[in-house]
């Protein structure tokens, strides 16, 4: 049997590691990690491997050569351009005339490779893939199998909101040649994206092998870390190198370590090093060949590759030294700092946690260094959340922050563009524009500022100009959080898609920035009174002589902050007698304002213009589930329009509504983009309040009802709602287990998992993008059942979370 080993990565993740080589060239204690591929293939007998390159390929052909030095025999095919994991394969065709296992280059695994080939065997498949739970699945590929181990969905890189599994992709599969029938010849071709999807709608037998045992796909500096010190604690079975002297202490070979020194396991030293008195190695670090360390030298949780000179007294906690570096005396160096190749770290300085310093550069002595000499520093988690960046202000997101987040979007757009830019009116937010917009047009983009406004200005004025994107800038601290967020859109002024926030946070943690030439660099604009052509747009949507007929007396409460200042104006355009509230009343508060003044309606608008809460005249609190069904008759009301895009946990009730109006709904995400996406427009009733207001008094007026009538009109929605808390270190854990206990039930994975009942009611399960929340959605035909179901699966969840396998949870069922 042959195989084929990937690896032509280049690793950005992992800079500056994979600054001079290729990503499996990286060492994982002494050794390249790609050497392990090669070492696990070779313990199940494959010796014939193929081996597909790209990016650096003479460094890996220089080290491995034939192969006949690691017992195997190796053959090399070179990508001139990438063609991705499948189209690379497709390159070795000729080669791979057999059955074959496909195994990373830049991974660590000690799967059973026989279990596997003998189940794909017994299973007759044409393809299988290795699967593995993991605590968060959002950077691989989630698989969900049937009873039979058969593939029947697969998603790659999912939000919180699709995971439906902790189950995800290896990398690692075993393929019939008969796969090549399904790859085009030099077209890039990605088998989680490309070959997979399409192996699936051919009903192709692809299946998924539960593999046991360890697997790191080594994909950051953070993974990287831990990989190896794993393999110092025996949780993977490899080989290490050196002997283990004592438990847990591997020693190289003419390893000289003097007096007086402390050695606390796990600890691997390698060949021909040297370690003078007084120093101490205090647990998980591991100590390259031929490397010195000087005299009472302090290490910690640390990594040295090949080479490297510690002078005396200096601390290291945390840090990874590439090969040649130089630490002179009394250098310190803390958690997750990465220095390059050929470094010199003078005596007494310091980096501080986090700092990345590129291959070949000189650290000033007594210098304190806070950030990367390139810039940018690895953040631990996704830049982006469910809307946008964000982060402590002036902590977590700070100028300089800003400035370096619109270089790396600057970078992943067409050079000589134009964006739009607004913000709220606090200071803060404007010296966050302000940053942002001096990264941007060193990119060579250009900006117009609008000024303080809200998100769905912003979106309009996109929409209809000639730009490329928008970014809106805001500041929250409605529960003390004071977070800054910055919200970006596409030129179509939707959201923009998670294909680009992947782009843009590859470019930020890569630090690729591009800078435009002097003469080449973005011109800033400034446009006044923007509000006056949205609130014109918004008037033209609807028949305003009744409205202002009516002279409706309308009750608002708002933040009562400069970037609101617009909607009296457009109140007073529609002819409304118009009365505010205090900042921050409650709901509750302005009902009974309402009832007191004697208004047509009370209104209370979020604070970024986008979600709409109504109150009628009798005082009443219209629910949010009533909302979205007044929202359904708005919008086909007079047969406005065919279709409308809800929210996928939106009632049943709300199908039946909208087929009695000669209508059709269209189930999708509840997030902005995915709704406006589907009604092509960026004028949409859940995600801009003054849109969805005209148009409950353009109703209330042409039917001169009034809005307590205009609600008795709905339907009863019978749906309730809950939120739960967990972690979302289990949230994969827990999606998978609901999606087996339920695997007899018809279930839905548009958005979360939505399990119907036999009944006719149904459930759904959405964890939160961001915070460690599950939403559990329930309908039923009497409200007593919808909360029976809803508490049913709050308890699963909270049980669940106590658990780490399935045939536990089934046990305590």
């Amino acid at each position: 049997m042959k195989a084929v080993i990937m690896a032509g990565g280049k690793g950005t993740r992992l800079r500056p590691l994979t600054c001079n080589i290729p990503k499996p060239m990286v060492p994982l204690v002494h050794k390249p990690v790609m050497e392990y591929s090669i070492e696990l293939l070779k313990k199940y007998g494959i010796t014939e491997i193929a081996v597909t390159l790209q990016y650096l390929p003479d460094v890996i052909k220089d080290y491995f050569g034939d192969g006949s030095q690691f017992g195997v025999k190796l053959h090399y095919f070179v990508e001139k351009l990438p063609l991705g994991t499948a189209g690379s394969i497709k390159n070795a065709q000729k080669f791979l005339d057999e059955r074959f296992v496909v195994i990373s280059g830049d991974g660590l695994t000690d799967f059973n490779l026989s279990k596997g080939i003998q189940f794909h065997l017994e299973k007759n498949a044409l393809a299988t893939i290795f699967m593995k739970q993991v605590e968060t699945p959002l950077d691989y590929g989630v698989i969900l199998t049937n009873e039979n181990n058969e593939v029947v969905r697969f998603i790659e890189k999912p939000n919180w909101n699709e995971v439906f599994s902790d189950t995800v992709n290896t990398g690692i599969y075993v393929l019939e040649p008969e796969i090549f029938t399904f790859l085009e010849e030099g077209v890039p071709t990605d088998f989680s994206k490309d070959t997979f999807p399409l192996l699936m709608k051919e009903k192709q037998a692809i299946f998924g092998f539960k593999a046991d045992g360890y697997w790191s796909d080594v994909g950051n500096l953070y993974s990287y870390r831990e990989t190896q010190f794993d393999m110092l604690k025996k949780k993977v079975q490899v080989s290490l190198l050196g002997n283990e002297t004592n438990e847990g202490i591997w020693i190289g070979k003419n390893v000289h370590i003097e007096d007086d020194v402390t050695l606390n396991g796990p600890i691997s030293i390698g060949d021909g090093t040297v370690i003078r008195s007084g120093s101490i190695l205090d647990g998980q670090c591991i100590i390259g060949k031929h490397s010195i360390l000087s005299t009472n030298c302090t290490l910690k949780k640390s990594i040295l590759w090949n080479d490297i000179y510690v002078g005396d007294s200096s601390e290291l906690r945390g840090t990874t030294i590439c090969k040649g570096t130089k630490l002179e005396n009394s250098a310190s160096l803390y958690e997750a700092s990465v220095i390059g190749e050929q470094c010199t770290i003078a005596s007494n300085a310091i980096i501080k946690p986090e700092v990345k310093v590129w291959p070949n550069k000189t650290i000033e002595e007594s210098a304190i260094v806070h950030t990367s000499l390139i810039w940018g520093k690895k953040i631990t988690r996704s830049l982006f959340n469910g809307r946008g960046v964000s982060g402590l202000a002036n902590v977590e997101i700070t100028p300089d922050f800003f400035a370096r987040l619109a270089s790396a979007y600057g970078a992943v757009l067409p050079q000589g563009g134009k964006i739009v830019l607004g913000s709220d009116s606090y200071s803060i937010t404007n010296l966050m524009k302000s940053s942002f917009q001096t990264g941007i047009l060193s990119a060579g983009i250009s900006t117009v500022d609008i000024g303080i406004t809200i998100p769905p200005i912003v979106r309009f004025t996109v929409e209809r100009e000639p730009v490329i994107g928008g970014v809106y800038f805001r500041f929250v601290n409605r529960n003390g959080e004071m977070q800054i967020s910055a919200e970006f859109y596409d030129g179509k002024g939707y959201p923009i898609s998670a294909e680009l926030e992947r782009k843009i946070e590859n470019a930020f943690w890569q630090e690729d920035y591009r800078r435009a030439s002097f003469d080449q660099i973005g011109f800033s604009a400034s446009v006044n009174n923007v509000e006056d052509s949205y609130i014109n747009s918004l008037i033209s949507l609807i028949s305003i002589k009744q409205i202002k007929n009516a002279n409706l007396k309308v009750i608002i409460g708002f933040e009562h902050c400069h970037h609101f200042y617009f909607v009296p104006k457009l109140l007073e355009k529609l002819n409304c007698e118009i009365y505010t509230v205090p900042n921050h009343k409650a709901p509750i508060e302005l009902s009974k304002y309402v009832q007191g003044v004697g208004g047509d309606l009370g209104i209370l608008i979020g604070e970024t213009g986008e979600f709409l809460k109504v109150i009628t005249e009798e005082g009443e609190i219209v629910a949010d589930e009533t909302m979205l069904a007044l929202y359904i008759m708005l919008h086909f009301y007079e047969k406005k329009e065919g279709i409308m895009a809800i929210p996928h946990h939106g009632s049943s009730e709300l199908d039946i509504l909208a087929k009695r109006l000669g209508g059709k709904i269209v189930r999708t995400k509840a997030d902005p983009r995915s709704i406006m996406e589907k009604e092509g427009s960026v004028f949409t009733y859940l995600f801009d309040a003054q849109y969805a207001f005209i148009h409950i008094v353009e109703m209330m007026t042409k039917q001169n009802i009034k809005l307590s009538q205009l609600i008795k009109m709905l339907p009863s929605i019978h749906l309730l709602s809950e939120s739960v808390y967990c972690p979302k270190t289990a949230k994969g854990l827990v999606m998978r287990i609901l999606m087996q206990e339920n695997s007899q039930s018809k279930i839905e994975l548009l958005d979360g998992i939505k399990v119907h009942h036999p009944d006719g009611g149904w459930t759904l399960i959405l964890p939160d993008r961001e915070k460690p929340v599950f939403t559990v959605y329930s309908q039923a035909k009497d409200l007593n059942i919808a909360r029976q179901q809803s508490s049913n699966y709050v308890k699963k969840i909270l049980n669940i979370q106590k658990y780490q396998d399935l045939e536990t949870v089934g046990d305590n069922k």
